[in-house]
């Protein structure tokens, strides 16, 4: 368990950065960005989310995930 623990904390340091490096981002971009399996980032995203790192929006039923807070965004939990 200790090594999924740690493959997941460890790509939510990847998606970070790549968030850090760019405004927003939605699933497609961020897989492509981070070379993430769908579920390893959701996983990550995860991850942030708990920690309070990350936001979202919706437009026209696609997510869209930034770790700045911008008008417009929600914040998890």
């Amino acid at each position: 368990m200790k090594a999924l623990t740690f493959s997941i904390g460890e790509n939510a340091g990847k998606l970070w950065h790549v968030l850090e490096a760019n405004t927003e981002m939605n699933v497609t971009q961020l897989k492509e960005k981070t070379g993430l399996k769908t579920a390893d980032l959701y996983a990550a995203i995860g991850w942030l989310a708990r920690e309070g790192k990350i936001y979202c929006r919706e437009e026209k039923s696609t997510l869209y995930f930034s770790n700045k807070f911008i008008e417009g965004f929600f914040v998890f939990g």
